[in-house]
């Protein structure tokens, strides 16, 4: 029998459920850093590896069904995290897979729709979308899709702040759950807006370093999110949560790296 360590402090688990990018910018590494940051013991499972840069995705592999399988194991044998951030799902079987583990772990979940690199790559099989929709997206407590992300799955153009209200609505609607519309991507001065049972909120946000391409706000974002519900938030307060997390990160970007005009995001600490 293990000796009782009552004296040892007990850190809570997140989980996030992502692919791997080599720079660090996005995907398991950048997840696991605002996890640990934010006060959490960061848990991954590996969906698949892009061999992805700022500039271009040069290949992506899904891993095998079996060693995903293996991996959602370990975690549930030793861990039940307060709650799981989900982004790049690339293949049929990580939907699966996530969705058969969350069936059995019914814990707070962030789904962050991961379709294409900001390099301009595909980070997901496009058949694969249809079962995302499905299957996971109805066991998730918010789904945090950009303007690019909500215009592909309405089939529609989003051109400015009136349209993402309305695409954010009708997502509410479609999926049954709420719906976290990042708008960094419209001109003018960004918000995200929050609908959730048919009631919208607005967070707007200032725009930091218009002449940077930053890589990872959105993982930011989500993961940062992940974590305001594991603290025991309400959704919307949560999003505040993360709101205020990721504008300090902002205000403290950095350059690394060949390109110049490539930006990263320093995580801040905090209880």
């Amino acid at each position: 029998m293990k000796p009782q360590t009552n004296s040892t402090p007990q850190r809570p688990a997140v989980l996030t459920i992502a692919g791997f990018d080599p720079t660090g910018g996005a995907g398991v590494l950048a997840d696991a850093a605002v996890i640990r940051a934010l006060g959490f013991h960061p848990l991954a499972v590996l969906t698949s590896v892009a061999a992805q840069g700022s500039s271009r995705i040069t290949q992506i592999m899904a891993l095998p069904r079996t060693l995903m399988s293996n991996e959602f194991d370990v975690i549930s044998a030793e861990f039940r995290p307060a709650a799981v951030k989900i982004g790049m799902i690339y293949s049929p079987a990580a939907v699966r897979l996530t969705t058969y583990y969350l069936e059995e772990q019914p814990v707070p979940a962030v789904l962050d729709p991961i379709l294409r690199a900001s390099s301009g790559g595909e980070l997901i099989q496009l058949y694969t979308v249809p079962l995302l929709q499905a299957r996971l997206v109805p066991l998730c407590r918010v789904i945090t899709p950009n303007i690019t992300e909500a215009a592909y799955f309405l089939g529609r153009e989003i051109r400015d702040a009136s349209e993402a209200e309305r695409a954010a609505r009708e997502l509410n609607r479609r999926w049954g759950t709420a719906v976290l519309l990042k708008g960094g991507h419209l001109s003018g001065e960004p918000e995200d807006i929050l609908v959730d049972g048919g009631k919208v909120e607005r967070f707007p946000h200032p725009r930091v370093a218009p002449n940077l391409r930053l890589r990872g706000a959105g993982c930011v974002t989500s993961a940062a999110l992940t974590c305001g519900l594991a603290k025991g938030l309400e959704l919307r307060d949560a999003v505040a949560y993360a709101q205020d997390y990721v504008r300090a990160a902002l205000e403290g970007h950095y350059t690394s790296g060949n390109d110049p005009e490539i930006g990263f995001l320093p995580l801040p600490t905090r209880p």
